[in-house]
């Protein structure tokens, strides 16, 4: 279902690409209702080539769209807040994607009592299968909460969390490991190619295993665990291979890399021990 409003976006990369993207296959919003901007032409190429408005200035977003989004890296935040402060409204509603930055610390850069809406979206929102996470601010009425939710919501499993600081929990654990599950599939393909298959194979096999078991997960009652005794077969080929991941430290090593994530967002300082 189309939403009716003006969708603007202060930053025009991946994350923009991403959301932007998923709203436009979705039919949530329609294309010419969306408007991104950069610092830069060249950082305007790929919105344009989606048919995504392009501007360099980042008040023409503000005075043209009522749901704004903040999508630029954290450091480059309190600068573009300041510069837009004068331009953004009470009847605006500000959207952050922005990792690591709380909803009072926008407030308090914008210095209005504007509503902001914290989120945490990951890429695969672009196909619609993505997972976001949000958090309303202090000025959020249930009225913004339920337009947020119009708008994310085709873009995948859309949540209200419970707490602001739980965000940073679902970064690691949501906006990082896509990354870590793409290395898996490269992983999974590397060994189709070593073993004979065609890579494209392999790849395409090793991603459409990955999406069944995660479906499987989602949709069969049973812990996954279960699900993983339930391909294994006394003295089998599956055990072997699990086996041999749990020999590695498969399991730790993952818990690491998504806990460390978390950390890396929450500011504390990252030790390693090689």
């Amino acid at each position: 279902m189309s939403v009716d409003v003006k969708v603007g976006f202060l930053g025009a990369g991946n994350m923009c690409q991403s959301i932007a993207g998923g709203m436009i296959s979705s039919g949530t919003v329609k294309v010419e209702n969306i408007i991104a901007s950069a610092r830069t032409e060249g950082g305007l190429s790929k919105v344009r080539s989606m048919g995504i408005r392009g501007t360099l200035d980042n008040c023409q977003v503000i005075k043209e769209c009522s749901v704004i989004f903040l999508a630029v890296k954290p450091h480059i935040l309190p600068g573009v807040l300041k510069q837009i402060a004068e331009a953004v409204t009470e009847d605006k509603l500000l959207v952050s994607v922005v990792n690591g930055t709380t909803n009072k610390e926008i407030e308090g850069l914008v210095g209005k009592s504007v509503p902001v809406m914290r989120t945490l979206p990951n890429t695969p929102v672009q196909v619609k299968s993505g997972v976001v996470a949000a958090y309303p601010g202090t000025h959020c009425t249930p009225s913004h909460t339920a337009l947020c939710t119009s708008l994310m919501e085709p873009l995948g499993l859309f949540s209200i969390l419970p707490s602001e600081g739980l965000i940073d929990v679902v970064s690691g654990l949501c906006g990082s490991s896509p990354a870590f599950l793409f290395m898996m599939v490269d992983a999974m393909a590397d060994a189709g190619v070593r073993m004979g298959l065609p890579r494209q194979v392999a790849a395409s096999l090793a991603a459409k295993t990955m999406e069944g078991s995660a479906k499987m997960v989602l949709e069969c009652e049973e812990h996954p665990m279960q699900l993983a005794s339930n391909v294994c077969s006394p003295g089998g080929t599956t055990i072997e291979g699990v086996y041999r991941l749990n020999r590695a430290g498969f399991k730790g090593t993952v818990m690491d890399a998504v806990i460390g994530s978390v950390e890396k967002t929450q500011g504390k300082e990252m030790r390693y021990n090689y």
